[in-house]
């Protein structure tokens, strides 16, 4: 399982598109997609380089642009999100439709399902959780165990936060990607 068609799917690109733009074959991008052909390493960083361009959009507001976007090859392999997945996906969403509230990484109580920790500022999200947040197999998120409070567990959530009562979760549609809902274009 990888992400490569629904990412595609998400800027709403089609295969001939995506085919003529990275200069790959139909037939070889389809194989790529579901898995039957597989990258090479210098196939996996054009992907994840051509996809982190998707996500760079113009600034709004007062934003400062990050200088390069990379995509890790984990992301698109669904084996995990690093530090510049965070960085794209947050900027994507700040400067395409910032009124949908601010890209948090929260951690969710287990038992009652409420916010223990949001974290929206990277250099925060680096100091606590080492800016890597690992993937199942399957696609779904790691437990989050905290070793410093009895080994407390919480789920990981990708949230969109604008206040208490209005929260976007987009962990499913970023992580696991049965279904993406491209938030941007709606």
């Amino acid at each position: 399982m990888n992400n490569l068609k629904t990412i595609r799917e998400f800027f709403a690109l089609s295969l001939s598109q995506a085919s003529v733009a990275l200069q790959i074959t139909k037939e070889n991008l389809t194989g790529f997609e579901d898995g039957s052909i597989q990258p090479s390493v210098l196939e996996w960083q054009k992907l994840s380089e051509f996809y982190a361009d998707k996500f760079h959009v113009q600034a709004v507001d007062e934003h400062v642009e990050p200088i390069h976007f990379r995509l890790s090859v984990d992301y698109l392999m669904n084996i995990g999100l690093t530090i510049n997945d965070l960085i794209a996906i947050k900027w994507y969403f700040e400067n395409t439709r910032p009124e949908l509230g601010e890209f948090s990484l929260t951690l969710y109580d287990v038992n009652n399902a409420s916010i223990e920790r949001r974290t929206s500022e990277i250099k925060d999200i680096v100091d606590q959780f080492a800016g890597y947040v690992l993937l199942n197999h399957d696609g779904t998120m790691n437990q989050f165990i905290d070793e410093r409070n009895n080994n407390h567990v919480s789920d990981w959530r990708l949230i969109l936060y604008k206040n208490e009562q209005l929260i976007i979760d987009v962990t499913e549609q970023l992580v696991t990607f049965e279904t993406l809902v491209n938030y941007s274009i709606m």
